[in-house]
């Protein structure tokens, strides 16, 4: 039976970009080792609903391991169990981030000026809402008595609807904090913008039938393994070819003890370089340099190669996502070779995998590392 080597690019699928010459991030950038990998293996696409239906980061990777949608907590509890909050059986719980927002549009996200500054905001908050606990800097976990509705566009210059302020959403405006702020010349605080809202419950789904290791960089997606009850480790990346690089290490270490290594990289997500088609080129360059080493030590008959994205992330229209699937690289013995000569989503259509939605990717990988037994 083959092991597993699931690696899960965050971020690289995009639209095609008139700066690019109406072309993607992955089309223009050099990436001989993935382009080999995909010459190698069978090519294909991804989405984990339906195609146009635009899904968030978390939710693509729920669904691309197997799990059933109706048990999906949202990317609150994932947040808060990543960083070992325990939460209620049964409560709603959703994010909440300080921004500022000019005329209906959102112009800057987490913007204080000190951590000083933002403890000072956390204990205004503190003091107004209930159930209010802090995750991170200018990332709060809040409590709610019912479902609260997305606010969040995601990205800078996206429009904010007014239909979706409330009085926690305007408490900001009366913090005195922003007095100080606006003397220095600073854009004041004055929204709480909401996202990823849930009712949370203990995982409750199918268990992975493979023994897997999961090495991520990204604190939502811990979060996510450690709910399911997997083994995981959260390593921060600060160089994105070194970090693969190290997590390509690793797994060849460990693959003797498992199934297969599940590593994920949000690092493009995080660098907010959403609308910079160029600057994702460059940082799609650097996580291919770390594929040599794949090439060099993992291409073998005993080791499936599976290469994709988490969602496709469109550099223009101020949006968060998009409905687009994304490409997905499978290599490894027994699979159908496509005619596919670069890793990109153009070319990716047309390859021997076709297009895999929801766990169809999971059963196909198990399809070829030989298990014979559906979820």
């Amino acid at each position: 039976m083959q092991k597993l080597m699931a690696v899960v690019l965050g971020g690289v699928a995009d639209h095609a970009v008139e700066g690019l010459g109406r072309r993607t991030p992955l089309q223009v950038a050099r990436t001989p080792n993935l382009d080999h990998l995909a010459m190698l293996g069978g090519c294909g696409l991804y989405h984990p609903t339906l195609i146009g239906e635009p899904v968030t980061p978390d939710y693509s990777l729920f669904v691309m391991l197997g799990n059933p949608p109706e048990i999906y907590p949202g990317r609150a509890a994932f947040e808060a169990v990543a960083r070992g909050v325990k939460l209620e059986e049964g409560r709603i719980y959703h994010l909440a981030e300080p921004v500022y927002v000019e005329d209906g549009v959102l112009v800057e996200m987490r913007p204080f000026e000190s951590e000083e500054e933002e403890g000072e905001f956390f204990a205004f908050l503190s003091e107004n809402v209930d159930h209010v606990v802090r995750l991170d800097k200018g990332l709060y976990l809040v409590m709610s008595e019912s479902h609260v509705s997305c606010t969040h566009p995601g990205v800078a210059g996206a429009r904010v609807e007014d239909s979706c302020l409330s009085d926690m959403a305007k408490l900001p405006e009366q913090w005195s904090g922003n007095l100080r702020r606006i003397e220095k010349g600073l854009q004041p605080i004055n929204r709480l913008l909401f996202f990823g809202c849930g009712r949370y419950t203990s995982f409750s789904g199918p268990k992975l039938r493979m023994k897997l290791f999961f090495y991520t960089d990204s604190m939502f997606f811990y979060g996510m393994m450690k709910w399911m009850g997997c083994e995981a480790v959260f390593e921060p990346s600060s160089n994105i070819r070194s970090w693969l690089i190290g997590a390509f290490s690793k797994a060849a270490k460990m693959l003797g003890d498992y199934d297969g290594i599940f590593i994920y990289t949000d690092y493009i997500h995080r660098l907010n370089i959403q609308a910079k088609a160029w600057r994702r080129v460059e940082v799609i360059e650097e996580m291919d340099a770390a594929f040599n080493m794949v090439l060099e030590s993992m291409v073998t008959e005993d080791i499936l190669i599976m290469v994709t994205s988490d969602i496709t992330l469109p550099s223009a229209g101020n949006r968060p996502c998009s409905g687009l699937p994304v490409p997905v690289i499978i290599m490894g013995e027994g699979v159908r070779r496509g005619a596919s000569a670069k890793f990109d989503e153009a070319l990716a259509a047309s390859g021997s995998l076709g297009i895999l939605r929801g766990k169809e990717l999971l059963l196909t990988l198990h399809s070829y590392m030989g298990y014979f037994c559906s979820f």
